[in-house]
């Protein structure tokens, strides 16, 4: 189970990032390990990384995060499939 202390802790060890345009991602993306995900409203996506940083704190990243990642159910209703999810979990323990 991934916690928000978890996902903190992956942002201070670098293992979690705020990317542009990444691994297939178009806009503002959430990369853990080699892959990402969007985690954000649409109307935010077109942010640069800078720009996002200006807007968003690292408690209201951690939160938006853990809101996709927080169980199954979440994963499925932001287009994760547990695949993926197992493999944010294995990469962040």
């Amino acid at each position: 189970m991934i916690t928000r202390e978890i996902i903190k802790n992956g942002f201070a060890n670098g293992i979690i990032s705020i990317e542009n345009n990444y691994a297939g991602c178009l806009g503002i993306c959430c990369k853990i390990g080699d892959n990402a995900f969007y985690f954000m409203d649409s109307e935010d996506n077109n942010l640069t990384k800078e720009e996002y940083w200006e807007s968003y704190t690292l408690d209201m990243t951690v939160d938006m995060i853990f809101n996709v990642l927080k169980d199954d159910t979440s994963a499925e209703e932001n287009g994760l499939d547990e695949m993926e999810l197992s493999y944010y979990e294995s990469v962040l323990k």
